[in-house]
């Protein structure tokens, strides 16, 4: 689409004869044309500018077409596709309100970064590295070289408006920065900002989980000329620990016990995120069964709810027991009454019970 109106480019009226147009070219071309402009950046786009007009306006039927069309006017004669359209309302209004397009912000900037346990716990400081867009220091985001790489614009000389009917819009000529560059900084080719590579420092909030987005304002692209800076947001990956699992705030831990020290019970070692403790496990501890230190979990992200540490029994039954040990289980297991194992004897008497009714009903005569 037609992004300036070509006549204004040119320097005609709407109503000039093709005489007209084609003198304004020839003039316009010879003074802006690349070998009498070397190294200056806004006459080599003035140059190209006028290029396009002619190549419109000197043809009848693109001229006709144009004339027709107006900045909705494609070379193909295709209609404006919806990002077009929606590109030229951005623009239409960005220069009635006097939003500067020079002047964008700075897009945000996503990466992952991992989290261990112990961060989670106590909270942390880390480094995170990212590759970001920095407003160029030597050219102050401007885009021109330092020793004279800008000049006072020649359609607004320098207040950044242009004309309109009813209100002052800025200058298309400068979009309504007051000047052009015509020589580009070094540093920054003329972008007004640069590639760099961070190290920043990201705060990690105890209780932190996996997915959650940490947001480092102002840490992101650096917008263009005055542009406001887009945000680092850095997506949390906990790591997974060797020993716990995490719920919530909760953590879980199977914990293996001896076949005898289940019967008997007793005081065992265990793990927790700042070392290590002993808990006392009951005589008779079943599998399955999850012993409890209350606060020794992980600290909510918000308020000061500490989660609990819970262990889950886990029975580590002997293997590969030799003679001596097996007569002495078998022995061990003989010298047991029944009703030292309770599950067992009641799961004993419902079994007969069940087995009598079935024989029971076996027996009767059918009706």
């Amino acid at each position: 689409m037609a992004r300036r109106d070509y006549y204004n480019v040119l320097g005609v009226k709407k109503t000039a004869s093709p005489d007209d147009i084609k003198r304004a070219f020839r003039a316009l071309a010879l003074k802006y044309h690349p070998d009498r402009n070397p190294e200056d950046v806004d006459a080599e786009q003035r140059f190209r500018e006028i290029a396009e007009a002619w190549e419109v306006l000197g043809d009848p039927e693109k001229r006709s077409m144009y004339d027709r069309l107006g900045p909705f006017y494609k070379p193909d004669g295709k209609p404006p596709t919806p990002d077009e359209l929606k590109d030229f309302v951005t623009d239409t209004l960005g220069n009635l309100f006097g939003r500067n397009p020079r002047n964008q912000p700075g897009a945000d900037i996503k990466v992952s970064h991992r989290v261990t346990f112990s961060q989670v716990a106590t909270g942390d400081e880390t480094v995170v590295e990212v590759a970001r867009q920095v407003r160029c220091g030597r050219c102050d985001g401007s885009g021109a070289a330092a020793d004279g790489g800008k000049k006072t614009c020649e359609n607004c000389n320098g207040s950044g408006k242009g004309s309109g009917r009813l209100l002052r819009a800025r200058c298309s000529r400068c979009a309504g920065m007051g000047y052009v560059v015509i020589k580009k900084c070094q540093t920054c080719s003329g972008e007004g900002r640069h590639g760099s590579n961070d190290r920043l420092k990201v705060k990690i909030p105890k209780g932190v989980a996996t997915g959650q987005k940490l947001k480092v304002r102002g840490k992101g692209h650096d917008g263009l000329g005055d542009g406001v800076p887009g945000d680092l947001l850095v997506l949390v990956d906990v790591d997974e620990h060797p020993i716990f699992r995490r719920r919530g705030e909760d953590l879980i831990c199977d914990l293996p016990l001896p076949y005898s020290l289940a019967v008997l019970g007793g005081s065992v070692a265990v793990p927790t995120l700042v070392g290590h403790t002993e808990i006392q496990v009951p005589p008779g501890t079943a599998q399955g069964k999850t012993l409890r230190l209350s606060g020794k979990g992980l600290p909510a992200a918000k308020g000061r709810r500490v989660g609990d540490l819970h262990f889950k029994v886990v029975i580590d039954l002997p293997k590969n027991l030799d003679a001596k040990q097996r007569a002495a289980l078998q022995s061990y297991s003989e010298s047991l009454h029944a009703e030292q194992h309770p599950a067992s004897a009641a799961f004993a008497r419902a079994l007969a019970t069940h087995i009598a009714e079935s024989a029971s009903s076996d027996s009767e005569p059918p009706a």
